[in-house]
């Protein structure tokens, strides 16, 4: 496998993970908001699933130019330092109930973002574009949720 590919998924699954850890981690501090939490954690943890399965599957193909593939793999790994960052110091001290919506809100929204960054810059007509599109579908439904959630629950 491409090296560059090989990093840019391995950074595109943890990204996947570290988000859902941060829902786990919501579940757990708010137990009123438990279930809503965990669900879009598990949902992350399939979306770390299916990039996995495209190391089974798009082992050679190359995705993206090599000059915009370490672009993106750089992106990613400032994304997962931030997250990991916040994971830690929610874990030290809570955030409010608000902030964890509102953080919740602006991850969905970066990581749709670059989503769709990526989905320009790829290879059009590949199983792989497929895929990040189904991935930046569901970043768009995860931020619509969390915002539907917070009016909902007269956190805004």
């Amino acid at each position: 496998m491409n090296q560059l590919i090989g990093q840019f998924l391995k950074e595109s699954i943890e990204m996947e993970l570290n988000v859902g850890d941060v829902y786990q981690l919501f579940s757990a501090k708010f137990p009123q908001d438990h279930e809503f939490w965990w669900k879009l954690s598990l949902e992350e943890m399939n979306h770390a699933a299916l990039i996995e399965s495209i190391n089974d599957v798009f082992l050679d193909e190359s995705i993206l130019p090599p000059d915009s593939i370490e672009k993106q793999t750089d992106e990613l790994r400032k994304m997962n330092f931030s997250i990991s960052e916040r994971i830690e110091s929610y874990k030290l001290v809570s955030p409010s109930r608000l902030e964890a919506f509102k953080y919740g809100y602006e991850l969905e929204n970066s990581i749709g973002e670059f989503h769709f960054e990526l989905f320009m810059t790829s290879a059009q007509n590949s199983q792989m574009v497929n895929i990040f599109q189904k991935l930046n579908g569901d970043d768009v439904n995860h931020a619509n949720r969390v915002a539907n959630y917070m009016k909902d629950n007269e956190l805004v």
